[in-house]
Formats: C-alpha cells, structure tokens, sequence
C-alpha cells in the first residue's frame, strides 16, 4: 500500500518475530540445575526429624515398689500352684506310664550293619493315620521311629513268649 503523503510503498517498521515450537518459556522458569538443587532442599529438609527423649532412672523407692510387686506376685502364684496340686491329686487316680511309652521311649536296637536298609510301602486306614500321626505328635519322634520301635517291641514280647517252646520259636525265625 502507498503512503498518500510519501509516495512510498509502505514497508512494516519491525520484521515478525518467528516463534519457536513447543510452549513458550515463562519469564520465572527455573533451569533444569536451579528446580533440581530446589527438590534436594526440599528431601533435606524432610527428612530432618529428631526426637529427643529423656530417660530418667527411677528411684530406689520405685525399684523397690516393684521388686515387692514381683514377690507378692511370686507369692500368689506358688499358692495357686499349690491348690491346683491339690485339686489334681484329689480327682484323678495316681497314673502309670503306659506301654507304649515305654516301648517309645526307649532307644531303638542297635544296627545291624550287614542287614541294610529297606523300603516299606504302607497303606493304612485313616484312623490308624491319625493314631500314627499322634505318637509322632506326642512323643516327638519321626514317623519311621514310631514305626520301627512298636515293631521290635512287638517282636521281643512274641520271642519272649516262645522262649521255652523252641520248634514254635524256630518256625517264627524261619518264616522272614
């Protein structure tokens, strides 16, 4: 367009200023050094927590307090020992060991080094299972130790009754 007073092409005063991509910076942005020095004061500063606690040592009169608590306290509980014993004894007769805790108690028989050891496949109802499992619970032994101690007791009570019928003992033997 011509300038009517001039008679010059009318040229802008400022050339257009290109704008970049993305989005413009704002005038208080903070560089990638200044935000992350910002987030490390930031963790310092939440991360400082102290608590302080005073312990105080508690007096001779306190400390005996207690130790007299804990004697009275002893004392009650011997008593009530004492009455229960009491109590127990009047109900129940006096009990034996049984059998069996004779037989699981003691120790297994010795090795024999030249017989080895065998594998046993064993199929058994459920109720034996749980008597099983029971005598394992109860006198803290492997199932495999339960096992093989009622075996050799019942095969030292059998010998033991055939002791003075030696053909009888003899088929016993030779029957394995």
């Amino acid at each position: 367009m011509r300038n009517v007073t001039n008679n010059l092409a009318a040229k802008p005063d400022t050339e257009q200023v290109t704008r970049g991509r993305g989005r413009p910076r704002k005038p208080d942005a903070m560089t990638g050094a200044q935000r992350q020095a910002a987030y490390r004061e930031r963790l310092r500063a939440a991360s400082i927590n102290v608590t302080v606690t005073e312990i105080t040592q508690p007096t001779a009169d306190a400390h005996n307090a207690l130790v007299r608590e804990c004697e009275r306290l002893r004392g009650e509980l011997a008593q009530a020992r004492r009455g229960l014993e009491g109590i127990s004894r009047a109900k129940q007769p006096v009990r034996y060991p049984s059998d069996v805790a004779e037989v699981l108690g003691r120790l297994p028989r010795p090795d024999d080094d030249d017989s080895g050891e065998r594998r046993l496949r064993l199929t058994m109802k459920g109720t034996q299972f749980f008597a099983l499992e029971r005598l394992v619970a109860h006198f803290s032994l492997s199932r495999h130790a339960v096992i093989e101690r009622l075996i050799d007791w019942a095969d030292d009570t059998l010998t033991k009754s055939l002791y003075d019928d030696e053909a009888a003992f003899n088929r016993y033997i030779d029957r394995a």
